[in-house]
């Protein structure tokens, strides 16, 4: 609150500078008196022979430059506070790839685990609750459940590069296939393996049916060759 209050009065202030110099100052010297001195286009002003007249300018001497530079060093401090990169707000002006984007976050990437940690916690806990007070003035029972929180990627992902390790980790024996549907980011991995397997169970059905209708096929042609050998015989 200390930097933003800050960044409030700097802005507040630079305002104010920019807003004077929109407005200029006239100053004379060597003047004791002064009438109907106007700064506005054809204007024209008497003043003695020693006189000097000029326009206050704010802006020489790069006095705004030094409040423009507070004004990003005080940005910096709420992004280092905040644990919030200025990439974050849309402030990266060249493309990143994958790793040097999740590079610039990083900050960001460990305060969100941090909170997804504790509310991974508080979520179960909840869930267990409700469950509980269903059990309890419902009467249902659910039996022993596992309750799990599915968050999503913080960072757009390369599904494919994802999609290959996966594959090869399910292979390999290391992942099971609802760990792998878990790190694709699957909502339900428990139906969509139960799609899996009513998939699989119809096509190796199709499969064996055509195996036999191949196999009968084959049997056929062959009880007919020796007949038509036979009629060969006959006719020669």
């Amino acid at each position: 609150m200390e930097s933003q209050r800050e960044l409030n009065r700097a802005m507040s202030q630079l305002s104010r500078i920019l807003e004077l110099s929109g407005n200029p100052i006239a100053v004379l010297e060597n003047v004791e008196e002064s009438e109907d001195i106007a700064v506005r286009p054809g204007a024209v002003w008497n003043i003695p022979e020693d006189a000097k007249a000029y326009l206050l300018d704010l802006l020489q001497g790069g006095g705004v430059g030094l409040h423009i530079d507070y004004i990003n060093l005080l940005y910096r401090t709420m992004h280092d506070i905040s644990e919030s990169p200025r990439a974050a707000f849309g402030g990266a002006e060249r493309d990143l790839s994958g790793v040097a984007m999740e590079i610039e976050l990083h900050p960001l990437l460990q305060k969100v685990h941090r909170k997804r940690l504790l509310r991974t916690a508080a979520y179960n806990k909840r869930s267990e609750m409700v469950l509980k007070l269903l059990e309890k003035y419902q009467k249902e029972s659910f039996g022993t459940n596992r309750l799990r929180v599915v968050w999503g990627p913080v960072l757009p992902r390369d599904m494919s590069r994802l999609v290959l390790n996966e594959q090869a980790l399910v292979q390999s024996g290391i992942h099971s296939r609802r760990r792998a549907m878990d790190e694709l980011g699957v909502q339900d991995p428990e139906y969509e393996l139960k799609r899996w397997l009513e998939e699989r169970e119809t096509i190796l059905r199709m499969n064996k049916e055509l195996n036999a209708r191949t196999s009968r096929g084959r049997e056929r042609e062959r009880a007919s060759e020796p007949q038509a050998e036979g009629v060969e015989e006959s006719s020669s």
